[in-house]
């Protein structure tokens, strides 16, 4: 069983040079969601996992370990960077490239798509298929499967495909070899519901608003803002 109390102390620790700390207690995440699906109650990789998902809060949501201002735009940025470094070298550190590329991939996925004001919905999804992703690659899933959803969704920005971001990590999770896949069902059942459900992007006849898609852009042709997400913590 993993000790979240003391992922939870080293995120706040290593909060503190950057303002603050948060009032209220940091609550995990994704990392809890890995460990549910790995099963191996790997604190270092938990740690890892929070640690890489406070530097995408601090850069384009809320960060949980921290009061920085929200005008403190450098300061928020050098401390996104900070935990990405933090948390992507505790992995590294054991050799394991293909989770390294995997992360990498979330990462350059999210950033497109709050280049195109996508609702925090989609990058929810992408966050909870990845826990999948690196849960499977340590039980022996080939990397190329791990990264399918990464390639469809280079593709549908390629294509300026309109795009449901939770129907189509529903359908590459199901590629992936899990012990117990039920904790990452729920997860896609369930992605972000507290964030904002109506994407900025046109939504294509036929498809339920309950499941909105997003209108994918090539980076070259993309609007630099995102929505506003006061629920991201």
């Amino acid at each position: 069983m993993v000790d979240a109390a003391a992922v939870r102390a080293g995120l706040s620790a290593a909060a503190l040079a950057f303002g603050p700390p948060a009032a209220t207690p940091v609550a995990l995440r994704w990392g809890l969601l890995f460990d549910a699906l790995d099963g191996d109650g790997d604190d270092d990789y938990v740690t890892a996992v929070e640690l890489i998902y406070e530097g995408y809060l601090f850069h384009y949501r809320e960060s949980r370990t921290s009061d920085t201002p929200a005008d403190a735009r450098e300061t928020t940025l050098l401390a996104g960077d900070f935990f990405y470094a933090r948390g992507l070298r505790l992995i590294a550190a054991r050799g394991d490239a293909d989770a390294v590329g995997l992360l990498a991939r979330l990462m350059a996925a999210c950033s497109q798509l709050r280049s195109v004001g996508a609702p925090f919905t989609d990058d929810d999804a992408l966050w909870a298929y990845t826990m999948g992703g690196l849960a499977a690659l340590r039980g022996g899933t080939p990397a190329v499967t791990a990264v399918g959803l990464f390639e469809r969704f280079d593709t549908a920005v390629a294509d300026g495909a309109a795009t449901s971001m939770r129907d189509m990590a529903r359908a590459e999770a199901r590629r992936l070899v899990l012990r117990d896949a039920a904790p990452l069902e729920r997860a896609l059942s369930g992605a972000g519901s507290a964030s904002p459900l109506r994407s900025a992007a046109p939504v294509d006849a036929g498809v339920s608003p309950s499941d909105p898609v997003t209108r994918l852009r090539h980076p070259s042709r993309s609007p630099s803002s995102s929505p506003s997400d006061p629920a991201a913590r």
